[in-house]
């Protein structure tokens, strides 16, 4: 069928008037008086609430049970009470979410406040930056963080064991243990860090993967083509639902070409952004912190196995010996005797260099990197070239072109489409879906 047939069958008289319904418009007031948004002060006072409860939640369930203590502790006559906190607590959720009205939405919003968090203040807060560098930062620490999460929840678990066998235990083969698993840790970790900070990127790639998944899926090609139906030689004018489908099938087509162009072309700048640069002095700032946790551990396990390992004046705390353990050192109230003491301040004074030759190192190449990235540039070209699929087979389909296109869904009345198209379309170099 030739695009004359097909664009003839277009009747604007079918479609209805805007605004009809004149008890949707009745509603909305009323709606709007029912659920009236909370003020600015609420939401403040219910964020610092929900943030307290969570946070005693984590540290009640994986670090310390601070309400025994301090039960046991101030109140040793209502200890027993405990045994009942599940019941009682869970109660009073329900109680108050059943018979209070006004405070209902008050009290889920604290109960699930990570979720409110995940799902509607971090997307809010993109939505005020305006940045596509930071969402597409963020969908990259998402990844890796997923792509690596059983290496990361093993390591780190185990490391947080060493800790607890460190602090809980005086038995010397626990204490060695700890500390032989601690350092081999760091080892790991600090190659692991060097590594990922020189290595092309791998989020890039996945965008590319991604993108060929979903302009070749079936849903894509059904929601983007004209239906047989509406090809049938036999029908002379769409009706006015035939003609909302053809309009949005047309719309949804042109915005997918569009789309694809503009992710490529934001992926292109946050390539060529200093996102690389913070994730990477990020991750070498926290190599840091956990270098010096790890040696503060260590020496610690040290001192505890045999307090010979070390000279000093009194014994010292653990801050004098977080002290002694930092990659300097110096001045300290400890100085190493045994060989192992000796050999592990020698590991610190060796890591210590290395640290900062990579880290001044990778900063130097990355920039280089970032702009002669083949695999990078060959992703991106991959998506254009997908955009580029997109509008070819649009073309083969309504046998128009993408901006005659935008002009008939102006003459159709279309609104959203057409605002997503305009925003993405005005923000794309000249040209760019071209090359």
């Amino acid at each position: 069928m030739s695009v004359d047939s097909l664009w003839s069958k277009i009747d604007l008289s079918v479609k209805s008037p805007s605004g009809q319904g004149a008890a949707g418009g009745v509603a909305e007031p009323a709606a709007e008086e029912k659920f009236k948004p909370w003020a600015k002060w609420k939401f403040r006072l219910l964020d610092f609430i929900g943030s307290a409860v969570w946070i005693y939640v984590i540290v009640k369930l994986f670090i310390f049970d601070i309400d025994t203590y301090l039960i046991e502790d101030f109140f040793p006559g209502v200890a027993g009470v405990l045994d009942y906190r599940f019941l009682f607590t869970g109660g009073m959720f329900v109680l108050l979410v059943l018979f209070s009205k006004g405070r209902r939405m008050k009290y889920l919003y604290v109960a699930f406040f990570p979720l409110v968090v995940s799902f509607w203040k971090i997307p809010k807060w993109f939505y005020r930056a305006k940045s596509w560098i930071a969402v597409f930062t963020f969908l990259n620490v998402a990844a890796m963080a997923i792509r690596h999460l059983k290496w990361n929840a093993t390591t780190r678990f185990c490391a947080l064991l060493s800790l607890v066998g460190v602090t809980a235990s005086s038995n010397r083969v626990v204490l060695a243990l700890c500390v032989g698993y601690l350092g081999l840790y760091f080892i790991l970790l600090m190659a692991r860090t060097i590594w990922f900070s020189i290595k092309p990127s791998h989020f890039l790639k996945s965008q590319q993967t991604l993108i060929d998944k979903i302009s070749g899926a079936s849903f894509i090609a059904q929601i983007t083509s004209v239906s047989p139906e509406l090809k049938d030689s036999n029908l002379e004018k769409f009706s006015a639902v035939q003609l909302a489908t053809f309009q949005s099938n047309l719309g949804m087509a042109v915005l997918c070409g569009r789309a694809t162009y503009y992710w490529a072309y934001q992926l292109e700048k946050y390539r060529t952004s200093a996102a690389a640069l913070v994730l990477s002095a990020v991750a070498y700032a926290s190599l840091y912190v956990q270098g010096i946790v790890v040696f503060s551990v260590i020496n610690w396990a040290l001192l505890e196995m045999d307090p010979a390992a070390f000279a000093y004046s009194e014994t010292p705390s653990f801050l004098q010996v977080a002290y002694y353990s930092l990659f300097h050192g110096a001045g300290s109230a400890l100085s190493p005797v045994s060989p192992v003491a000796v050999a592990v301040k020698i590991a610190t004074n060796i890591v210590a260099p290395l640290f900062v030759t990579a880290l001044v190192t990778q900063f130097l190449i990355n920039r280089r990197q970032v702009e002669q990235d083949a695999a990078a540039e060959e992703a991106i070209k991959k998506i254009k070239a997908a955009g580029a699929e997109l509008e070819k087979r649009f073309r083969l389909e309504y046998e128009i072109s993408t901006e005659e296109a935008v002009a008939r869904l102006q003459a159709l009345g279309e609104n959203f489409f057409l605002t997503a198209i305009t925003a993405m379309s005005s923000q794309l170099p000249p040209d760019y879906d071209s090359d």
